[in-house]
């Protein structure tokens, strides 16, 4: 499907529909949207709106880096003494 840019976006002109994709899009992104057809609308919209898809893309890129930041990483001596912990069965 052919993508449309919504060039009214550059002009701070935003469509009903792209207000509406944006009030679920955070849920969305985060696996949290649970009605298929609320679903199904932002999927359909994100597909053939460039500009929302972008944002969208965007908006995922930075949580993903967020919650890569918050994983704590495992202390150092954890996988040796789980190694030694092991080895003495």
């Amino acid at each position: 499907m052919k993508k449309h840019d919504h060039t009214d976006h550059q002009s701070g002109i935003i469509d009903s529909d792209c207000l509406e994709a944006f009030d679920h899009v955070y849920a969305y992104i985060n696996g949290e949207l649970h009605d298929e057809e609320t679903k199904a609308k932002i999927e359909h919209h994100l597909s053939h709106c460039k500009s929302c898809y972008s944002r969208a893309e965007m908006e995922r890129k930075i949580n993903d880096r967020l919650k890569a930041a918050q994983k704590p990483s495992p202390p150092k001596q954890m996988k040796k003494r789980l190694k030694d912990l092991i080895d003495g069965f």
